[in-house]
């Protein structure tokens, strides 16, 4: 049977919701969410002065989100032109905003550029991008490390983060000489990003990666140069099956260690420490509400066919990854082995297969859960499909902030 797990929301306001805003619904436990970024925030600084931590806007790009967590202290971590817009219309500019691009176009530089921000390069030739836009470099300058190694607890995005096979980063020769570049052109103060994890809760793999990174710092520091800030970018991870969490001042203690014992061995100045999460602050916090339209029979096997679907929550079908689902109101039930699939028309648009779960109808609402990061940023409108609104619960109180979609939307992009 899969693990129970206590559903934050009280029974009433769920059939409130599905009554006014109808299904498949993204919903968030906003208290738990400030509660956990604010513990996150406090357990981090007391490790390791001057740490900043900065949300991964892909993980949830909702502005409500996002001010509720810039509030608290957090800066914001940016990957394209309209998480920058996004970060602007919030009011989060300047070195509140860390962006880290990929194949990145000299339009997002000058965007970067124009609010200030710092900038992560993904390659050294992008230097000479950077200068010949208003030829000049920006003081604070940040270059993306690819290690050869990376970690991952899903099996299909195994190493692609990180290592020969990833298309991030750059080794260390190419790191030394876009540093030797931009402080040519009048670059100041360096700093390291490595992003090699994706939902890590092995604690072993930041001593590892900390390990590499200084060994990075050293070769700088040979060829003339020092490095004041280390990015160790996001990916702890979540148990998105137990919904347990690691121990995060184990974490940050090791973590602080690692960083002190290096700079002592290499003779180095005890670089400041950024970091990037999003799934681990907003992950756990959000919950997709989808009604079961048919139970379908097919040879030995049962299928509840959602009305959310592979647009609503990429991961499973994509990742093969693993989401908690429960059954609204049948926590008692008996359970059978069953898969829960959606209805695009697509094979792999499935949330689980042979799971055991509570003997359902046509009408319940499944409850998907952990779906507070990487799950409503990553839809697509493949077959039509609409994006589910979002809803923000703060204690007993909700706030619409997203509409659906409609079919209006949907056209209003189209010239003919």
């Amino acid at each position: 049977m899969s693990v129970e797990r206590y559903f934050p929301f009280n029974n009433l306001l769920i059939e409130r919701l599905i009554k006014i805003y109808d299904t498949p619904l993204q919903i968030y436990d906003i208290n738990s969410m400030k509660e956990n970024a604010t513990n996150f925030l406090e357990i981090f600084s007391n490790y390791l002065p001057g740490f900043k931590q900065f949300f991964a806007v892909k993980a949830l790009p909702n502005p409500y989100i996002l001010k509720i967590l810039t509030d608290l202290g957090m800066g914001l971590d940016c990957s394209s032109e309209t998480e920058l817009l996004l970060a602007k219309k919030i009011g989060i500019t300047g070195d509140r905003v860390m962006f880290t691009s990929n194949f990145t176009s000299d339009k997002d530089l000058k965007l970067a550029l124009d609010l200030g921000v710092i900038i992560n390069l993904d390659d050294s030739c992008l230097v000479n991008n950077l200068y010949s836009i208003y030829n000049k470099m920006p003081e604070k300058l940040f270059f993306r490390y690819n290690p050869g190694i990376g970690k991952t607890n899903s099996e299909t995005i195994s190493n692609v983060l990180g290592g020969p096979d990833a298309k991030f980063g750059m080794d260390s020769d190419s790191i030394i000489e876009g540093i030797k570049n931009s402080s040519l052109l009048g670059t100041q103060e360096f700093g390291i990003h490595v992003m090699t994890g994706s939902n890590v809760t092995d604690i072993n793999y930041w001593s590892e990666l900390i390990d590499k990174i200084f060994e990075l710092l050293n070769l700088i520091k040979i060829s003339g140069f020092g490095i004041k800030y280390i990015n160790l970018g996001g990916g702890i991870g979540i148990d998105y099956k137990t919904g347990e969490t690691i121990d995060l001042k184990l974490l940050v203690k090791n973590i602080s260690e690692r960083v002190e014992f290096n700079s002592s061995n290499y003779n180095l100045i005890t670089p400041t420490i950024y970091m990037e999460n999003g799934r681990f602050i907003t992950g756990p916090y959000g919950y997709l509400l989808a009604k079961c339209n048919v139970v379908k029979k097919l040879y030995d096997k049962t299928f509840y066919g959602l009305d959310a679907c592979m647009s609503n929550l990429m991961r499973p079908g994509m990742y093969n990854s693993y989401h908690h689902i429960s059954v609204f109101q049948k926590s008692n039930s008996i359970y059978k082995p069953a898969n829960v699939v959606g209805t695009l028309c697509e094979n792999n648009d499935w949330f689980a297969k042979d799971r055991l779960i509570p003997v359902a109808e046509p009408g319940d609402i499944f409850i998907i859960w952990d779906t507070g990061a990487h799950a409503h940023s990553m839809g697509f409108q493949y077959n039509g499909k609409l994006r589910a609104p979002e809803i923000a619960i703060d204690n007993s109180t909700f706030l619409p902030i997203r509409r659906r979609e409609t079919f209006k939307d949907y056209i209003s992009t189209c010239e003919n």
